[in-house]
């Protein structure tokens, strides 16, 4: 049977829960059951943080309540195929009492050989005396392109299925009734060529907001945590997961737009990808999606539409519906020998607490006779 779409007939997106529902082969070993998202609907090539997110929910299967993940890198080794199951296999590297970690290796075609491994470290919950990081107003930093938006990101444009210059001039004008919403989370890029402008290429920034479809698993008993003892379920990890699975979000691509080499490149594809969290599950909790429609955004296929809506405020920390939002920023710091570094910063964007570290190496190959 061939894995289901991430969005069905009536145009409604599947909630996160389902994109990364995982089918058991056995205690090692489990099975995707929706399809990874494919840009441009096509049946070769899919968004690398579907296996990079899904990856870690198979690892997390393995580890005993009360570990939560902490630290994922993985390697791409081939493309992937939407048309095709992912097949996960958990290799248990290491458990100790405050960490563990798996290996997971992932395969599609067997004959084909590996098309994804990654290393998970997973740890306890860990009190600490210090906590410093760095401080940013994201709201005053970026004032000029939030541009009265600052408290509704879903208002910004949804993030293109493929944020290049082909795309944009090629193939959407090839295909106009493109439709083909990413699954799991609301995704919205912000325009930022007023911040860039004045900027060197390194200098630059990306601001993608993000939020959750859906709902997840309570990630604590007692439920909310409210900094008293309380034990992490499982399903701790699936929250993480959902930040994982926003981090690759058009990538690359930052590299040549921040260089204004849009048209400059032939070749790209994601070496490896590593995430860094900071934090523990309180500050990773992704807030149920309020089932209210927002008429920027396709709506979300839940289970049951005869429930009550869903008005959880956050504490008044989420959007005028209720939604709680994320923000990654992405910059590039280095280019060269057929290859680009991307590195971003995942932030909570009503707190200001620093979420999460990444660092992607990429393949880039700019054409013979590129210059700056």
């Amino acid at each position: 049977m061939a894995p289901r779409p991430y969005f069905d007939e009536q145009r409604r997106v599947l909630p996160f829960d389902q994109l990364m529902q995982l089918e058991t082969i056995d205690d090692r070993t489990f099975r995707s059951v929706t399809k990874a998202y494919a840009p441009t609907g096509s049946e070769n090539g899919t968004y690398g943080g579907h296996v990079y997110a899904q990856a870690a929910w198979a690892a997390a299967q393995t580890v005993e309540e009360g570990f939560l993940i902490h630290n994922t890198t993985g390697w791409f080794t081939l493309g992937g195929r939407p048309s095709e199951h992912f097949v996960y296999a958990v290799h248990k590297a290491r458990d100790g009492y405050n960490y563990c970690t798996r290996s997971v290796t992932v395969t599609q075609a067997a004959e084909k050989g590996t098309m994804f491994t990654c290393t998970c470290s997973f740890k306890r919950e860990e009190a600490s005396p210090v906590d410093i990081q760095d401080s940013m107003n994201i709201k005053e930093t970026y004032r000029e392109v939030l541009d009265g938006r600052e408290n509704e990101p879903m208002e910004h444009p949804a993030a293109p299925s493929q944020d290049s210059e082909w795309f944009r001039t090629t193939y959407l004008p090839q295909h106009p009734d493109h439709f083909n919403p990413i699954g799991g989370l609301h995704l919205r890029k912000v325009h930022m060529a007023k911040y860039n402008k004045k900027r060197g290429p390194l200098d630059r920034r990306q601001l993608i907001f993000y939020t959750l479809r859906g709902s997840l698993p309570l990630p604590t008993a007692p439920f909310p945590p409210k900094r008293q003892p309380f034990s992490l379920t499982r399903e701790a990890n699936l929250h993480a997961c959902g930040h994982l699975y926003a981090s690759d979000r058009n990538s690359l691509f930052i590299i040549p737009n921040h260089m204004s080499l849009v048209s400059d490149y032939n070749r790209m594809a994601s070496l490896s990808h590593t995430v860094i969290f900071h934090v523990g599950i309180e500050d990773l909790i992704m807030l149920p999606e309020p089932r209210i429609n927002h008429p920027n955004a396709d709506p979300t296929a839940f289970d049951d539409e005869s429930l009550p809506l869903c008005n959880i405020d956050g504490d008044g920390k989420g959007d005028k519906d209720g939604r709680k939002w994320f923000v990654q920023e992405s910059w590039t710091t280095r280019a060269a020998g057929g290859r680009g570094l991307h590195t971003s910063r995942m932030w909570d964007y009503s707190t200001g607490i620093h979420i999460a570290t990444t660092i992607q190496d990429g393949l880039i190959r700019f054409k013979p006779g590129t210059k700056l």
